[in-house]
């Protein structure tokens, strides 16, 4: 039996000593991790952010918990909150009171609110009684409170951020936030498509922001030499996009573009003893976009580019665009679309987070196709209809279509001897050494299949087919130094095109690598089926892109990397037609170029 007077002395064991201690070390981690916080803005109609506006929390039991008061942007922070369902009442002097129910606070998150105040007077209804009646309107009040958009509950929990979450965000970061930049530094060739050329100017940069949560503001710009010439050039554009609602978001775009003409250019127009600097190409473009839905299945993409194009003379034209969308069910659509000019760029694919950075500076360098007849300037001009089907089914993408393009004044690039034709039907091309001939007008039809399948995380692959007409020449061998000739040789013929593209991401390196190739069994003067976006689309030949990632401080924001272009490795598609005196003249569907680039994004 133990004595009660002795003392027994007890020893920590096991720890146990340690564990006041681990609490107060982890009391924040375990604080975090247990409360929830509730966040929010308060503004007007108007959007303007309430500033001093009283915030109670509610337990589901109608009772006081907190209050708490916007500051000077209108924002709210309520934190430490034991998870559980609350409501929220929001008063101040001259709006409605708003109050929300059903709000969820879960542990370790941050719920966010989005309230829209309206004025005292904003939901009375004015009516007149008939007969000395007088109407009850203690309904139709709690009806127009029911129904106001100010007590609606604007989040719901996703497991995918949403377009509304994003935007909240962006509205509590402040007036500008969200805010992304593009710096690239560039030299090499140009990549000439059918539809427009895309020359390498030098130093561009894009800025993209967002103003108030749901505008959003692009600036972007170009401006160096081209590489083949060396003449100047420049180009700028900026874009104001306003998001409405989920998918839907009008754009404007204004866009300049200006580029001098080189020395032989000039020699090539007004002769020798002429102008040797010649006049310089200036476009200027105005673009809208919008996005219209026309019930629960169907959606109506749309807008336009109005183009204004001095080079010689002054030439203006408008470019609508549209695509009618109706969804068949899920992950499955039918779409009807429209084209001229040069596809929006909307239409094109981007591959990341800065795509849509890329895509800005690309669309600088993309200059109108030119070319002379008869000593006049001409401007290429194509039109496009086609209908679609596309169903995307786990891994698995499943393209089809049927389409139709009209081509007027097509440019036809090819290298001729100096001298060979009249200067009044050749224009020195403005981007490289070769020359541009106005091929004429011509129509093809078509229809394409393309099938794509992501085969590992990081691997993707596609091949496609199509069935088209081709612009090639009849003969091999030209009797005459006319043009003329060359021209009525061009002829639609049929052709069958192969395609396939194969993209990766080296898992270590983190080199992205993006090759395709085209194949066809006729010879084509100018690249076929313009207006294709499938997973499988490639341009003539074999076509590399390499984007490495380089080292950078850590200290800095931003990442560094260089991109190779490869056009046309292979030399695939040129046509040799021999003259009448022993020279040759090659149709360039596509030019060889290589291209570089070292890029900074932040």
């Amino acid at each position: 039996m133990a004595n009660p007077g002795h003392r027994v002395k007890r020893s920590c064991g096991g720890g146990a000593c340690l564990l006041p201690l681990l609490v107060l070390l982890f009391a924040p981690a375990l604080d975090a991790s247990i409360f929830g916080s509730i966040r929010g803005l308060v503004h007007d109609q108007q959007g303007a952010p309430q500033v001093g506006v009283l915030v109670t929390l509610l337990t589901p039991e109608g009772k006081e918990s907190r209050q708490v008061r916007t500051d000077f942007d209108g924002v709210f922070s309520v934190d430490h909150v034991l998870p559980g369902q609350y409501s929220l009442r929001v008063a101040v002097d001259r709006f409605l009171p708003v109050t929300r129910d059903g709000i969820q606070v879960k542990a370790g998150l941050s719920t966010l609110l989005d309230v829209s105040l309206r004025g005292v007077f904003a939901t009375l209804q004015l009516t007149y009684p008939a007969d000395g009646k007088i109407r009850d309107m203690s309904d139709d009040w709690k009806w127009a409170l029911r129904t106001s958009l100010s007590t609606r509950p604007v989040l719901r929990f996703r497991r995918v951020e949403s377009k509304e979450t994003r935007s909240v965000m962006r509205k509590l970061a402040g007036r500008f936030s969200d805010t992304k930049g593009y710096a690239q530094l560039s030299g090499g060739g140009i990549k000439r498509s059918a539809l427009a050329n895309e020359t390498d100017l030098g130093t561009a940069f894009a800025v993209a922001t967002s103003v108030l949560g749901e505008n959003s503001i692009v600036v972007s710009g170009n401006m160096g030499y081209g590489s083949a010439n060396g003449t100047p050039a420049a180009a700028f554009r900026t874009s104001y996009r306003r998001e409405i609602a989920e998918g839907i978001a009008p754009e404007v775009s204004v866009t300049v573009r200006q580029l001098q003409m080189p020395i032989a250019a000039g020699q090539a127009i007004y002769g020798p003893g002429g102008n040797q600097n010649g006049p310089s190409l200036e476009t200027v473009t105005l673009g809208f976009s919008d996005t219209a839905r026309l019930g629960d299945r169907t959606r109506f993409d749309y807008g336009f580019l109005f183009e204004s194009v001095r080079f010689l003379n002054r030439l203006n034209f408008v470019s609508p665009y549209g695509r009618l969308v109706y969804e068949l069910g899920k992950n499955r659509e039918v779409q009807l679309r429209y084209a001229s000019g040069v596809p929006h760029t909307a239409q094109r694919a981007t591959v990341g987070e800065d795509g849509t950075l890329r895509q800005e500076v690309s669309s600088l360098g993309m200059f109108p196709r030119m070319a002379l007849r008869d000593g006049r300037p001409t401007v290429q001009r194509a039109e496009h209809i086609e209908i679609a089907y596309r169903e995307e089914k786990g891994d698995n993408l499943l393209e089809l279509a049927v389409y139709r393009d009209d081509l007027n004044n097509a440019a036809l690039s090819a290298m001729t001897p100096a001298g060979h034709f009249s200067g009044r039907e050749v224009l020195p091309d403005l981007f490289s050494d070769s020359s541009t001939l106005n091929a004429g007008s011509y129509q093809t039809s078509g229809y394409r299949v393309s099938y794509a399948r992501r085969l590992r995380d990081r691997l993707q692959a596609a091949i496609g087919y199509s069935s088209t007409g081709v612009l090639s020449p009849t003969s091999s061998q030209l009797q005459t130094a006319d043009v003329n000739e060359l021209r009525r040789s061009l002829k639609v013929k049929r052709a069958s095109l192969v395609t396939a593209s194969v993209s990766t991401t080296l898992p270590r390196a983190g080199t992205q690598v993006v090759s395709s190739y085209q194949w066809s069994n006729q010879l084509a003067a100018i690249a076929p089926d313009l207006y294709n976006d499938f997973a499988s689309r490639s341009d003539p030949g074999l076509n590399l892109v390499i984007r490495q990632p380089l080292p950078f401080s850590d200290g800095l924001p931003g990442r560094l990397e260089a991109t190779g272009y490869i056009n046309n490795l292979l030399k695939a598609g040129y046509i040799p037609v021999q003259t009448f005196d022993g020279q040759q003249i090659f149709l360039l569907p596509a030019v060889r170029s290589y291209r570089g680039a070292l890029s900074f994004v932040f």
